[in-house]
C-alpha cells in the first residue's frame, strides 16, 4: 500500500503513522506539536490562522488556554526542527494572522512497512526552554483526553484527503535525482516572505538578478523575467506556465530579509512531468549577498545537469562583498527599469554608485536607464548622451565580462553615433557574454534593419522573442522587423500578439499597422490605423478633422490635413510623420529635411529607412542618397 510523505530540508513527516524523521531517524515529538505540523505542512503554502489551529487541535479539550497552548506548540516545533522565528526556514509568523509552513514540500509516495519490520528507535529532539506567556485562557468545551489510537485515527484520515489531492504526478524517493537535461528554465517570482509589501522591490530585484546569472550559462536558455511575471500572474497551473514560456523547468521560491540576514529558498521543477527535483535553502549576512546569489544560481546550474563551461564557473564564483545598502539600491533601480520609470531607475543606480563607486553592475544599469530616459522622452537626447556613454564605458572598465554593460555601449552606439561597425561590435561582444539576454537581440536586430540586412535583423528578433515569448516589446518589435522585410501576413500576427499582450499600448503597434496597410493600398484601413494610434495622445474631437478630410479629399486630402495638424505642435516627435506625409505628396527635398531634422533629434527609426518599404519609390532620388551619405548608411 503507497502512503504520502511529506519531504521538505532534511526532514520527512508521515502522517499516516504520526511520525516524522530526520534524514532516515525518527524523532520524538510531543502530540500538539507533530498535529500542528501535519495541519501547517498539508497546507504549505497558506496561512493557517490561530482560530483554524485551535479549531483543529484544541476545540474540545478540557479547560485549556488556547492561545498559550499554540504559543508552546509552535516554540516546540521550532526547536524540533532547528527553526527561528526572526529568520524562519520552516514556519513564518504572519503578523496578526496565523502561521504559514513556507519551505519546499516535495510530495512522494512510500510503502507502508509489514508487520515483520522495526522501526529505528526515536530520537529525542533538542530541549525546549520554557515559555512565558501572558495571554488569557480561552474557555473549551470539556470531553475525555484522546489516546494514541484516536490520534492515529485522526492522522490517517487527514492522510486519505490529502492523498485524493495530491497522489497522482509526484515521484517516489528512488526517482529524484534521474532526469534528463534540462536546456531550458525560467525562474518565476520570488515571494517575499517579509510581510511587508514595501520590500516587493527586494524579491523583484533578487528575481532579476538570480534570472540573469543563470542566463549568462551558455547551454541554458533562460526565460527573461518580463515573461515569467506575465505568465505567473495568469491562472495557469506549472506545467502550463512552462508551456506557454516554452520551457522544460521552472524555479520557483521566496526570499525573506531580516535585519542583517537574507535566506533564499529555491526549487527546480521539471515541468515534463512535475516533479519537484531540487530545494534547499540558503542564508547569509546581507553583506555577502551576491556570494549567496552566485551559491544559489550554480546550485540551479548544476541540478539542470548542462554541462558548465570554465566561464560560466568563473561568473558563478567571483563574488565580491558589497554594503547592503548599494545592493538595495541597486534592486530598487532594476524594479523601477521593469516598472518603465526609468528617472527612478537612473536616480537609485546613482545611489548605489555613490556608496560603491566600483560597482560594475550599477553603472550597467545606469547606461540602461539614462538611455531609456531620452526614449521615453522625459529628456531630450542631446542630454542625455554622454551620460549614458559614460556609464557604459565605466561599466566595461570595472567589468570587462559584463555582456549588460557591452550591450548598453552598444545600444547607445546605435542612437548616438555613427559608428555602425562599433555598433555591431559591441552588440556581439555583449550578446556573446550574455546570450540570454533579450534586449541584446533586439537591439542587434534594429542595428541589422539600419545597415539594410533585413533576413539577418529577423533571425535576431526571434531569437529575442525566444528569450522573452510574452514580452510587449519583443513581439512588437519583431513584428516591426517583419515589416521592414516585406513579410507582412508574419508582422500582422508579431503586432496581434504584442496588443493581446499590452492593449494599453496601442500606439505603438497601430502604426506599423498602418504602414502595412498603406503598403497593400488599403487606404481606409490604414487611416483608422493611423487615427487609433493617434488618439493615445490627442482627443476624439481634435482628430474629428483629419477624418472629414479623408472622407472629402482621399488619401492625398488626409495628408495634407496632417501636416497641418502637425506643423503647430513643433516636437520633433512628430517630424518623421511630417516627412511622410511630404513624401507621400511627392515633395521630396522638404521631405527629407524633416527626416534630417528627426535623426538629429537621434530617433532610431529615423535610420531605418535603408529598410522601409515605403521608400523604395525614392532609393535613387540624390535626396535620398545624400541623407543616407551623411548617416554614413549603405544606399
Amino acid at each position: 500500500m503507497a502512503l504520502v510523505v511529506y519531504q521538505f530540508g532534511d526532514f520527512s513527516l508521515h502522517p499516516g503513522r504520526c511520525e516524522l524523521s530526520r534524514m532516515g531517524r525518527r524523532l520524538k515529538v510531543e502530540r500538539k506539536p507533530l498535529e500542528l505540523l501535519i495541519l501547517l505542512v498539508t497546507n504549505h503554502g497558506k496561512v493557517v490562522n490561530r482560530e483554524e489551529i485551535a479549531r483543529c487541535l484544541w476545540t474540545q479539550e478540557v479547560f485549556v488556554d488556547i492561545e498559550h497552548g499554540i504559543n508552546t506548540a509552535i516554540r516546540k516545533l521550532r526547536q524540533t526542527l532547528g527553526d527561528s522565528s526572526d529568520l524562519p526556514r520552516y514556519v513564518q509568523t504572519i503578523s496578526g494572522s496565523g502561521y504559514k509552513f513556507i519551505a519546499p514540500v516535495t510530495i512522494v509516495e512510500t510503502d507502508v512497512p509489514g508487520p515483520a519490520q522495526s522501526l529505528p528507535d526515536p530520537v529525542d529532539p533538542p530541549p525546549v526552554e520554557p515559555e512565558f506567556t501572558t495571554a488569557a485562557s480561552v474557555p473549551a468545551v470539556n470531553r475525555p483526553s484522546r489516546t494514541l489510537w484516536l490520534i492515529t485515527a485522526l492522522c490517517t484520515f487527514l492522510l486519505v484527503v490529502f492523498a485524493a489531492f495530491t497522489l497522482g504526478s509526484h515521484h517516489r524517493p528512488g526517482d529524484r535525482n534521474e532526469h534528463a537535461t534540462i536546456h531550458s528554465l525560467a525562474v518565476l517570482p520570488l515571494q517575499n516572505l517579509s510581510g511587508d509589501t514595501t520590500q516587493d522591490y527586494f524579491a523583484a530585484g533578487m528575481t532579476d538578478e538570480l534570472t540573469m546569472q543563470l542566463a549568462h550559462i551558455e547551454g541554458l536558455r533562460v526565460v527573461s523575467r518580463t515573461s515569467a511575471v506575465f505568465a505567473s500572474q495568469s491562472q495557469r497551473s506549472l506545467p502550463q506556465i512552462a508551456e506557454a514560456l516554452n520551457v522544460e523547468a521552472v524555479v520557483e521560491g521566496s526570499v525573506l530579509r531580516s535585519g542583517n540576514k537574507v535566506r533564499i529558498t529555491a526549487q527546480l521543477i521539471d515541468a515534463r512531468n512535475d516533479k519537484h527535483l531540487w530545494s534547499q535553502s540558503f542564508e547569509g549576512p546581507a553583506s555577502d549577498i551576491l556570494s549567496l546569489q552566485d551559491t544559489v544560481a550554480h546550485e540551479i546550474a548544476t541540478r539542470t545537469r548542462v554541462a558548465l563551461t570554465g566561464a560560466d564557473r568563473t561568473r558563478l564564483s567571483n563574488s565580491r562583498t558589497i554594503k547592503p545598502e548599494a545592493h538595495d539600491d541597486y534592486l530598487r533601480g532594476l524594479y523601477f527599469i521593469q516598472r518603465r520609470e526609468p528617472e527612478r531607475a537612473a536616480q537609485y543606480f546613482q545611489n548605489a554608485i555613490d556608496l560603491e563607486p566600483t560597482y560594475a553592475p550599477a553603472w550597467a544599469g545606469l547606461a540602461q536607464a539614462i538611455m531609456l530616459e531620452s526614449v521615453a522622452g522625459s529628456k531630450p537626447a542631446k542630454e542625455t548622451m554622454a551620460p549614458a556613454m559614460q556609464a557604459a564605458k565605466r561599466a566595461i572598465e570595472l567589468d570587462p565580462e559584463s555582456g549588460e554593460a557591452y550591450i548598453a555601449l552598444g545600444a547607445n552606439e546605435m542612437t548616438y553615433s555613427l559608428d555602425w561597425s562599433a555598433t555591431e561590435r559591441d552588440l556581439r561582444r555583449g550578446i556573446a557574454l550574455s546570450p540570454g539576454d533579450p534586449l541584446g537581440h533586439a537591439y542587434l536586430s534594429l542595428y541589422l534593419t539600419t545597415v539594410n540586412r533585413p533576413d539577418e535583423a529577423v533571425v535576431a528578433a526571434r531569437r529575442a522573442l525566444d528569450l522573452d515569448p510574452l514580452g510587449f516589446f519583443t513581439n512588437r518589435n519583431l513584428g516591426a522587423i517583419l515589416y521592414y522585410d516585406r513579410r507582412y501576413d508574419e508582422s500582422r500576427a508579431a503586432l496581434r500578439r504584442a496588443a493581446e499582450i499590452a492593449p494599453d499600448r496601442f500606439e505603438f503597434v497601430e502604426g506599423w499597422n498602418a504602414a502595412i496597410d498603406e503598403v497593400q493600398g488599403h487606404y481606409a484601413d490604414a487611416v483608422d490605423a493611423h487615427l487609433h494610434a493617434l488618439s493615445a495622445n490627442f482627443p476624439p474631437n481634435e482628430l474629428k478633422g483629419l477624418r472629414a478630410a479623408f472622407a472629402a479629399g482621399g488619401w492625398r486630402g488626409y495628408q495634407q490635413a496632417l501636416i497641418r495638424f502637425l506643423l503647430p505642435k513643433g516636437s520633433t516627435c512628430y517630424s518623421g510623420d511630417l516627412a511622410m506625409s511630404y513624401l507621400r505628396l511627392g515633395q521630396i527635398p522638404t521631405a527629407f529635411r524633416w527626416f534630417q531634422r528627426e535623426a538629429d533629434g537621434y530617433c532610431v527609426f529615423s535610420r531605418q529607412l535603408s529598410s522601409d518599404p515605403l521608400l523604395d519609390p525614392v532609393r535613387h532620388d540624390p535626396h535620398y542618397l545624400a541623407y543616407q551619405d551623411r548617416l554614413h548608411l549603405p544606399h
